[in-house]
């Protein structure tokens, strides 16, 4: 086959998986186009959520966002779903993420089986948007000064001297209480032993006035039983209610007798944050460390929201190198995957990382020694150096800094130091040139020189990757080979998150 033929194969397979590609993002059915039906869903927001995004059943994927638009100061939605869903009275949708960091998407409640149909397309459902992460950060942030505040007005009442000084005075007042009773009882046993007499006399003429008492009481009750009986009812709903709050009150003063006591002895948080300073010193750290670990999480949101990431599939067809190929040369295509992040848009440093399949990727040397006994009876020794090469994976990783439109890469190239730089003519078109291998790990007598450009032929646009033409010549100083490829790229705001707490900047 021809190196033409061979382009032409190269390009038209890459335009096959551009095809897919392009199908896939933009949601394209090739086949006959499914029953569906719409529906209207008025949000109070829809931030993150665009047009497209899948609208799901349980989790289950039933259709997507066909168009969002502003009515008043709320933002219409309408979705377009399966014909088969039942949408009954009592239909509900939400704004809902994938996880965390997940996308957004619609979860829609068709409404309880039991409920009749819904009545009525025309006017739009009552849609619900979940709590956000910064709702969550902002709550959090109002709780963690809230904290801080206690831990203010606990430590200015009882830290300190001060503190100490309060807490020996309410002892010191305890004791003088307990002391002064008792000597008030020494003072009074006369009046006391007087009362118990007279407690007595009152005893004896209850002997005698309980028995006429107990008729009067006898006669009284009996008017009170014809009454409870006329009114038994609302008597028997009165008793139960006096019952129910009894045990209520019961329990209500249990538990505060537990809790009293425990405070007392010095148990439980209440009692030890009272009496132990060392439950102080505790409460007070931990609320630091709570305070910290707020501005770490800050923090490390922060610097994910700054970070920029560029993430790179391409490849690349080499023409002419297979006409003088090293020793042991196979393949005739490189590709992989490059990753660029930016931590900081406010500077111009960047990180460019990469991973190719190289058809010169792995040499491997083998030295063979070979001895043979001549006719004369004297051994002759052979060695043969014997240099294959195998195409594998190869690893790049630059450091990069950018001046105006010109940027500078150092670091490794391939498995092997070097450096190198691009100039961005405009928004569409840049070039570049690497040089590395001075130590001729591929056999070459002059180090390793490349020099290509890139042409952009479909700029990124929403839900849909930059797409872009490669051409230009590998190894110019040795065996040089003209490639030509292409590939896509796309910024990654989901991954960026992971790269977030990694201290780059």
């Amino acid at each position: 086959m021809s190196s033409a033929a061979k382009v032409g194969a190269f390009m038209l397979v890459v335009l096959g998986i551009l095809g897919f590609f392009i199908l896939r993002i933009e949601d394209i059915k090739l086949g006959g186009a499914a029953t569906t039906q719409t529906l209207d869903v008025i949000f109070p927001s829809v931030a993150g959520l665009d047009e497209k995004s899948p609208v799901r059943v349980a989790g289950v994927r039933v259709g997507k966002v066909k168009e969002i638009r502003l009515s008043g100061t709320n933002a219409l939605a309408t979705l377009e779903i399966d014909a088969a869903i039942e949408l009954r009275e009592g239909a509900k949708a939400y704004v809902a993420n994938l996880g965390l960091l997940g996308e957004k998407y619609v979860e829609l409640y068709p409404g309880d089986p039991k409920t009749p149909m819904l009545a009525s397309r025309t006017k739009p459902i009552l849609g619900e948007t979940v709590p956000t992460v910064d709702d969550v950060t902002a709550q959090v942030s109002k709780i963690a000064e809230d904290v801080k505040a206690v831990s203010a007005s606990m430590r200015n009442a009882m830290g300190g001297p001060e503190g100490e000084q309060r807490l020996q005075e309410i002892v010191e007042n305890i004791r003088d209480i307990t002391a002064r009773m008792k000597i008030i009882l020494a003072s009074n046993e006369g009046n006391v032993n007087a009362t118990a007499d007279n407690l007595r006399k009152i005893t004896d003429d209850l002997r005698v006035e309980i028995p006429r008492v107990a008729d009067s009481l006898d006669r009284f009750a009996n008017t009170i039983a014809d009454t409870v009986t006329e009114n038994r009812e609302d008597m028997r709903a009165l008793v139960q209610n006096s019952k129910e709050v009894a045990a209520e009150l019961r329990t209500t003063a249990d538990n505060l007798n537990s809790i009293t006591g425990q405070i007392r002895s010095g148990e439980g948080t209440m009692g030890k944050l009272i009496y132990n300073d060392e439950a102080h010193e505790s409460l007070t750290g931990s609320l630091k460390s709570l305070e910290s670990g707020f501005d770490e999480l800050r923090d490390t949101l922060g610097r994910a929201k700054q970070l920029q990431m560029a993430v790179e599939v391409k490849s690349n067809y080499y023409s002419g190198l297979e006409e003088n190929p090293p020793e042991g040369f196979d393949g005739n295509s490189r590709g992989g995957v490059a990753l660029l992040l930016r931590p900081n848009p406010k500077t111009n440093k960047f990180l460019n990382l990469e991973v190719n399949y190289d058809p010169l990727g792995q040499r491997k040397e083998k030295l063979t020694t070979t001895t043979v006994t001549g006719p004369d009876g004297i051994p002759v020794t052979t060695t043969t150096n014997t240099v294959k090469y195998e195409k594998d994976w190869v690893f790049s990783a630059q450091a990069a800094w950018q001046i105006e439109k010109a940027r500078l890469r150092v670091g490794v190239f391939d498995g092997s130091g070097g450096i190198g730089a691009d100039y961005f003519v405009n928004d569409r078109l840049s070039v570049s040139g690497e040089i590395f291998d001075f130590d001729d790990r591929v056999g070459n007598e002059e180090p390793h020189l490349r020099m290509f450009g890139n042409w952009t032929i479909i700029p990124e646009r929403e839900n849909f990757p930059t797409v872009f033409l490669s051409t230009g010549v590998d190894n110019v100083l040795n065996d040089n080979a003209i490639t030509v490829g292409g590939g896509i790229r796309w910024t990654d705001d989901d991954l960026k998150y992971l790269f977030g707490s990694v201290p780059l900047n």
